[in-house]
C-alpha cells in the first residue's frame, strides 16, 4: 500500500500503525524518535509499507531494519517470546534483545543485510531466553531481504513458525520405541532394570539422568538398585541428594507410597553434553508398589533444563516407566508359560500311552515319547514335520486331518483307524490299527500354536478281535490286557490331573493379584488368560473324578435334598453361559416338597453339566427347559433343549467315557462330563437317559432318582461367611517350594491385609518360625526332604500351640485329606487355591 497524501506530506502515525491489536498499540506507544529509525513521519515509504502489512498479517513476523536492527513485530509472533523479552523487545536493538543467540543467528542476518541472500530453515533448533530460562526452541523460518527507498536493502523480514511441540514429539516417540527393542531384546536371566540404565546412560535428550531404586513400605528412604561402576562414579552424588530429599519431605513419602509422581526442584546439580546448564530437577515415577514385605520399584529421571516440564514431559516419563513396568510383566508371564510347557513335556515323555507334540504351521515335532516312537518304527521324528518323518503318508488324508484341527482349533477323536506304516524301516508298508485324539495347544492368548497327539496302538486287539473264535481262552488273555491298558489309562489321567494342578495354582494367584492391582477391573487379554486357565482347572476336574469313580472312591453325603435346592444351585452355575447364548431358560419344579437321599453338590454337578452341554450346543437364542417332577415312587429331572439333537448312533454309547456327539465333536469337549454323570446318578440309586423329543429336534435328558419323602426336622448347612468379606490381618508363614507358587499368592494374601512371610523349604520356615511369631502355618505337604506332616509336627513342638495349620496339596482323594486332618491340619487344600475358600478358612484358624 503506498500514501494517498500528496509527495511531501506526511502520514499521521496513526495511519501508518493502525490497527487494534496488541502489537499495533505497543508500536503506537514507542518512542520511535529515541531510536534509530527516528519518528514514525519520517520513515520511508518501504519502512511504512512493510509494517502496515505485518499488522495485517495472521502469521508471526519479524523485521529488523537500519544499521542497528531496530525490530518490529506483529500479533502473531508475540507467543514465541514466552515471558521475558517482550514488550521490551519492540523497538529495541537485535544485538540487545538476542544476545543468548546472536551467535547463531547474526551470520544469516548478515547475508541477507550485505548481500541480499535469503534463506529458509525447516525445524531447526535456536534455543532462546524464554519463561525465566534457556529453552529449546525449534523453529520453521525464512529470512528474506527487504529493500528501502533507494534501492539498498535496509531490512531483514523473518517470516516463522515454531515447530517446538511437533519436533519434540516426534523425537519422544523414537525414544520410546527404541526403548521397547532394547527391552525387547531382554535374555532370560537379564535383569530389566539394568537393561533401562544402560539405554539411559547414553543420555537421550528428555532423560539426561536415570536411576533406579528399590523401596518397601517400611522403610523411608529408597535404595539405589545395583548400580554399574560407570553409574556409581558419575551419579553417586545425586542418588545422595535424591535420598535426602525424599527422606526429608513427608509429602514426597506419601505420594510415592500411594503410587504417585512427584517432583523434586532444585536437588542436584549434575552436568550433562546437552548445554551448560546442569540438571537440577528430578522427577520420581513409582514403578510398582511394595505389598506386604515384598519390594517396590522407583525411577528417578533428571529434567532436561532446556525443555518445559510440562504435560508431554510428564507422561514421556510416565510412559517410560510403565514401558519398564509392562515388559517386566510380560517376560514373566511367558517364563510362567515356558514352565508349564516344560512341565507337561516332562509328564507326556513319562506317560503310559503314546504322546507326541508338533508346532507350527508345518506342524514339526517338537516331542515325542518312547511310547509313540515304538508305535510308528522311528526314533528320529522330534525336528521334522509330519510329513518329512512320515513319507509314505503324503497324499493320504492324515495331513489334511492335522492342518484341519490346527487351523480351526476343533480337537479330533478318532475311531479305530488303519494306517499303512513302514515300521520296520523295509520299505514294505503294513496295516497298522490307531484309536487317537488330536487337540489344539494353546497359548496364554488362547491362539492354537500346535497340536499335541494321543494313540493307542490297538493292532493286537484288532488281530484278537479276528481270532475270537478260535480260541476263547486267548480271548480272555486279551481282554485282561486291555483292561490293565485301560486301566493305565485311567490312572494316567488322574496322575495327570494332580500334577497339573500346581503350575495353575501360581497363574490363578497371579491373575488375582493383577485384578486387585487394577482396583477390580481387568483387561481384555488378562480376561483371556483367566478363562483359558479356568477352562483347564474344569478338564482337570472332570479328569479326576472319573479317576475317583472308576477306582470306586467317590465319597457321598448321605442326607434329605430338597431337589428345588439341586436345580436352583445347577441354575446359578450355568446361568453366566445361558445369559452369553443369548438363550430363553425356564425351570419349571411341579411340586417344592420333592426331595432324594444324597450328596447335594454332586447332583447339582449332574445337572448342570447337562444344562451346560444344553447352553453349549444349543444355537444362539434357543431355548433350555429344566423341569422336575414326580412319577410314583421316583423324581424325574429333565433337561431339554431345541438345538441340532445327537445322532442315532451315538446315543447308545452317549454315556460311555470318551466318547463325544456329533455336536460335540464341532464344539469341542473330551467325552468325560456325561460319563461322570451317569455314574454318580448310579452311586444315588438313579438312572440317567437321553431321547430325541417326538418333534425331532434338540435333545431331552431324564435323570431319575428315589423320591425321599419329606424333609421336616432336616438340619439346614450354615452358609460360610462370603469370599471378599472383611478379615483382620493375620500373621502367616507360608512354605511351598515352588517359589512361582509361593510368591503369588503370597501377594494375594497380602492384598486381603494379611503379613506373610515365605519360604521355599521346611529348615526355612523352622528357622523364621523360631525368630517370628505367626497365627497359621499354611504348609505344601509335597516338600523336599521333610514333608508337611513332619515339619508341622516340628513346628508344633517349637511353638507354644497357638499356632494353627492350613494344608496345600496337588492330590485331593479321601486318604489325603484324611491323613491331613490325622495330622492336626484343620483344613486340607487342594490347588489351585480358592481364595475364597483360604479366606473363610482364615475367619476361624489360628
Amino acid at each position: 500500500m503506498t500514501s494517498a497524501l500528496p509527495d511531501g506530506v506526511p502520514e499521521h502515525p496513526a495511519q501508518v500503525l493502525a490497527g487494534d491489536g496488541e502489537a499495533a498499540r505497543l508500536m503506537r506507544a514507542t518512542d520511535w524518535a529515541g531510536t534509530a529509525v527516528g519518528p514514525v513521519q519520517q520513515w520511508p515509504a518501504a519502512l511504512r509499507t512493510i509494517v502496515r502489512m505485518m499488522l495485517q498479517s495472521r502469521h508471526p513476523m519479524f523485521l529488523w531494519w537500519g544499521p542497528e536492527l531496530i525490530q518490529f513485530y506483529n500479533d502473531a509472533y508475540i507467543p514465541s517470546f514466552g515471558v521475558g523479552k517482550h514488550p521490551a523487545a519492540m523497538g529495541q536493538r537485535g544485538v540487545d534483545c538476542w544476545q543468548e543467540i546472536w551467535p547463531i543467528i547474526w551470520p544469516q542476518i548478515d547475508d541477507v543485510m550485505t548481500r541480499g541472500k535469503a534463506s529458509w530453515h525447516e525445524d531447526h533448533l535456536v534455543p532462546i531466553f524464554r519463561n525465566g530460562r534457556i529453552e529449546e526452541v525449534y523453529w520453521t523460518y525464512g529470512y528474506s531481504p527487504i529493500t528501502g527507498d533507494d534501492g539498498v536493502v535496509a531490512g531483514t523480514l523473518v517470516v516463522c513458525t515454531e515447530t517446538t511441540s511437533r519436533v519434540v514429539a516426534l523425537r519422544r516417540q523414537q525414544l520410546l520405541r527404541t526403548f521397547a527393542t532394547a527391552l525387547s531384546g531382554a535374555q532370560p536371566l537379564q535383569d530389566f532394570g539394568a537393561i533401562a540404565a544402560d539405554f539411559f546412560r547414553h543420555e537421550p535428550v528428555d532423560v539426561p539422568v536415570f536411576l533406579r531404586y528399590r523401596w518397601s513400605a517400611a522403610e523411608s528412604v529408597p535404595q539405589w538398585a545395583d548400580p554399574a561402576p560407570q553409574d556409581r562414579a558419575r551419579l553417586s552424588a545425586t542418588d545422595t541428594a535424591v535420598r535426602q530429599a525424599v527422606a526429608a519431605s513427608a509429602h514426597a513419602r506419601k505420594e510415592i507410597a500411594e503410587g504417585r509422581p512427584v517432583l523434586l526442584r532444585r536437588v542436584v546439580e549434575i552436568p550433562t553434553r546437552h548445554g551448560p546448564e546442569p540438571v537440577t530437577d528430578v522427577f520420581l515415577v513409582p514403578a510398582a508398589k511394595p505389598i506386604g514385605e515384598g519390594l517396590g520399584e522407583l525411577i528417578a529421571c533428571g529434567l532436561n533444563p532446556r525443555v518445559p516440564f510440562n504435560d508431554a514431559y510428564h507422561e514421556l516419563l510416565v510412559q517410560v516407566t510403565s514401558l519398564l513396568s509392562f515388559s517386566r510383566t510380560r517376560f514373566e508371564a511367558a517364563r510362567m508359560h515356558a514352565a508349564f510347557q516344560d512341565e507337561r513335556n516332562n509328564l507326556l515323555e513319562q506317560a503310559p500311552v503314546a504322546a507326541a507334540v508338533m508346532v507350527g504351521p508345518n506342524l514339526t515335532y517338537q516331542l515325542a515319547n518312547p511310547l509313540y516312537r515304538r508305535i510308528v518304527g522311528r526314533d528320529d521324528v522330534v525336528g521334522k514335520t509330519f510329513e518329512e518323518a512320515f513319507p509314505e503318508l503324503v497324499g493320504t488324508a492324515f495331513p489334511d486331518l492335522l492342518r484341519r484341527v490346527y487351523r480351526s482349533g476343533v480337537g479330533y477323536s478318532s475311531p479305530e483307524t488303519v494306517v499303512r506304516l513302514d515300521r520296520q524301516g523295509t520299505g514294505k508298508l503294513e496295516d497298522c490299527h490307531f484309536e487317537f485324539n488330536l487337540e489344539p495347544v494353546r497359548n496364554l492368548a488362547g491362539e492354537v500354536y500346535g497340536l499335541m497327539a494321543v494313540a493307542v496302538d490297538v493292532s493286537a486287539q484288532v488281530a484278537a478281535r479276528r481270532m475270537l473264535e478260535r480260541s476263547h481262552a486267548e480271548r480272555q488273555s486279551l481282554l485282561e490286557r486291555a483292561e490293565a491298558a485301560a486301566r493305565a489309562k485311567d490312572e494316567f489321567l488322574a496322575m495327570l490331573g494332580h500334577e497339573l494342578r500346581n503350575p495353575l495354582s501360581p497363574i490363578f494367584s497371579t491373575l488375582d493379584v493383577m485384578r486387585l492391582r487394577a482396583g477390580g477391573s481387568e483387561s481384555r487379554e488378562l480376561a483371556t488368560i483367566r478363562r483359558q486357565v479356568a477352562h483347564m482347572a474344569r478338564l482337570v476336574d472332570d479328569l479326576l473324578d472319573v479317576a475317583r469313580i472308576v477306582s470306586g472312591k467317590v465319597e457321598l453325603r448321605d442326607e434329605v435334598v430338597r431337589i428345588g435346592d439341586v436345580l436352583g444351585d445347577a441354575a446359578d452355575m450355568v446361568r453366566p453361559l445361558l445369559e452369553e447364548r443369548g438363550h430363553a431358560f425356564r425351570l419349571v419344579l411341579d411340586d417344592e416338597n420333592l426331595t432324594c437321599r444324597g450328596d447335594q453338590v454332586r447332583l447339582a454337578q449332574c445337572v448342570s453339566n447337562l444344562l451346560g452341554n444344553a447352553a453349549r450346543y444349543t444355537p444362539a437364542g434357543g431355548h433350555v427347559d429344566l423341569r422336575a417332577h414326580r412319577e410314583g415312587a421316583e423324581v424325574v429331572i429333565e433337561v431339554a433343549d431345541d438345538g441340532p439333537g445327537i445322532d442315532a448312533d451315538t446315543l447308545p454309547h452317549l454315556f460311555e467315557i470318551f466318547v463325544r456327539s456329533n455336536r460335540g465333536r464341532t464344539m469341542g469337549g473330551l467325552g468325560i462330563g456325561l460319563a461322570v454323570v451317569r455314574n454318580l446318578v448310579a452311586l444315588h440309586g438313579g438312572s440317567v437317559e437321553c431321547r430325541r423329543p417326538r418333534s425331532g429336534k434338540g435333545s431331552e435328558f431324564r435323570i431319575r432318582l428315589p423320591h425321599a419323602g419329606s424333609v421336616a426336622g432336616t438340619a439346614a448347612v450354615p452358609s460360610a461367611p462370603a469370599a471378599d468379606s472383611p478379615v483382620a490381618g493375620k500373621r502367616l508363614l507360608l512354605v511351598d517350594d515352588n517359589e512361582d507358587a509361593a510368591q503369588s499368592l503370597a501377594e494375594l494374601l497380602r492384598l486381603y491385609g494379611h503379613t506373610v512371610q515365605v519360604a521355599n523349604d521346611p529348615m526355612c520356615a523352622l528357622a523364621i518360625a523360631a525368630e517370628s511369631r505367626f497365627e497359621v502355618a499354611v504348609l505344601d505337604i509335597g516338600l523336599p526332604v521333610m514333608d508337611g506332616y513332619e515339619l508341622a509336627a516340628r513346628l508344633r513342638d517349637q511353638t507354644d500351640g497357638s499356632l494353627g495349620f492350613i494344608a496345600l496339596s496337588g492330590y485331593g482323594r479321601a486318604a489325603d485329606h484324611e491323613r491331613s486332618a490325622a495330622a492336626g491340619f484343620v483344613a486340607h487344600l487342594v490347588k489351585p487355591v480358592d481364595i475364597g475358600k483360604l479366606e473363610r478358612l482364615l475367619h476361624e484358624v489360628g
